[in-house]
């Protein structure tokens, strides 16, 4: 989960155009009356709901899950835990995975961040600064060097953007493009504290409605638009109003202090959790007085067309206990610890319950029942309801 140290940084407004380029973006302010979210049954914006585990086997550990990515029915899943990439079937079957082993050819030592690329699987390796390639079945291709040592990225044949992570190696800038193998800086940085990587479950994005490259901004009210040619043509800030404690208010404050004024008053813990592209519009999350989740629905024009917060599963009645974690394609996405999961299910259900319209949850846990006992994962996937970017 991300670290709450958001409230150092500032939210200044981010220019509109680099000092490396006279392109003019499109600034957008996305104005959110926290008061006015609205509870929910899952029913009213989800169609149906399903369970997946991860197989465990003695081959693929999982030690600290992070980005899950997908390509058709390949699940690329990052755990830095265990500097390894770990890739299963939609069903949860592992397929492979690919290991830090060393710095020679061919080898990584760290994992930071990858991506699924014209039928390959991309990884970054920020120690040794290079790019490693595979094929989609984890056969080694090539390898090249990363101009950025310490990045979050985005690469194809044409492009090749990277995130700062706040580590400022190439200037005070948060995105750097390369371009006839010269680092371009992009977007100048106005956060306030100094030499703090900030992480991201998400990465880059592409857009389907658009095709642009999205990124939200860690710990910010922030989310960037990069077309193909990997120019910053938008940038949409999420205005909270007195319900967002800003950079000159949180530097007065202790720790406690921040923490005991977002719980009494019910504010935003840190700005967008998590910005999701989706087939006809956009999904935004973040929390409130470290309590409640909001889902925010957009259509492709960033209108709201809702806003919602406590949302009840009234589909199977299981506690969906995490907060947003990914997406893939129309389906938002959460994990859960599988021996967590079973203790819920039991609580509520006995086994062998009959099964519930729009879920598989009952099937699934007559089919790994004995599983439960093992050191795994449940993902839950939500399927979104497309009339949701329209009404």
């Amino acid at each position: 989960m991300r670290k709450n140290f958001w409230f150092y940084f500032t939210l200044a407004t981010i220019i509109s155009c680099t000092e490396s380029s006279d392109l003019k973006t499109s600034d957008q302010i996305i104005e959110i009356q926290v008061e006015n979210a609205k509870e929910a049954r899952l029913s009213e914006l989800y169609e149906s709901i399903e369970y997946v585990l991860l197989k465990k086997s003695d081959e693929f550990p999982l030690v600290r899950p992070y980005k899950f990515k997908f390509s058709g029915n390949l699940m690329g899943i990052e755990d830095p835990g265990a500097e390894q990439y770990v890739f299963f079937d939609l069903k949860g079957n592992p397929l492979f995975k690919l290991t830090a082993s060393g710095g020679g050819p061919g080898e990584f030592r760290r994992t930071e961040d990858f991506q699924f690329s014209n039928n390959q699987i991309i990884i970054k390796d920020p120690m040794l600064s290079k790019f490693l390639f595979y094929d989609e079945r984890g056969n080694f291709i090539r390898e090249e060097k990363s101009k950025v040592r310490t990045s979050y990225f985005f690469k194809n044949e044409e492009l090749e953007l990277h995130y700062s992570k706040n580590i400022k190696e190439h200037g005070d800038f948060d995105f750097y493009r390369i371009e006839n193998d010269q680092i371009i800086n992009m977007v100048p940085s106005k956060t306030f504290v100094k030499d703090v990587v900030f992480g991201d479950n998400a990465s880059f994005m592409t857009d389907p409605n658009s095709g642009n490259i999205v990124f939200n901004i860690p710990f910010a009210a922030r989310v960037t638009f990069f077309n193909q040619e990997g120019d910053l043509n938008k940038l949409i800030k999420f205005d909270f109003g007195d319900k967002y404690i800003n950079q000159e208010e949180a530097a007065k404050m202790t720790p406690e202090e921040r923490n005991e004024r977002i719980m009494s008053e019910n504010l935003v813990s840190m700005g967008i959790s998590s910005f999701f592209p989706m087939e006809g519009g956009y999904l935004a999350t973040f929390g409130t007085g470290y309590k409640y989740s909001h889902q925010v629905f957009l259509d492709e024009k960033f209108n709201i067309k809702g806003h919602f917060y406590n949302i009840s599963n009234d589909i199977d009645q299981m506690p969906v206990k995490t907060v947003p974690w990914f997406f893939q394609n129309d389906r938002l996405g959460f994990f859960i610890p599988s021996s967590e999961f079973f203790a819920d299910y039991l609580e509520k259900f006995e086994i062998g319950t009959d099964a519930t319209a729009n879920s598989n949850l009952h099937q699934f846990i007559e089919e790994n029942q004995y599983e439960s006992g093992k050191d795994s994962y449940v993902l839950t996937f939500l399927k979104v309801k497309t009339r949701i970017f329209k009404d």
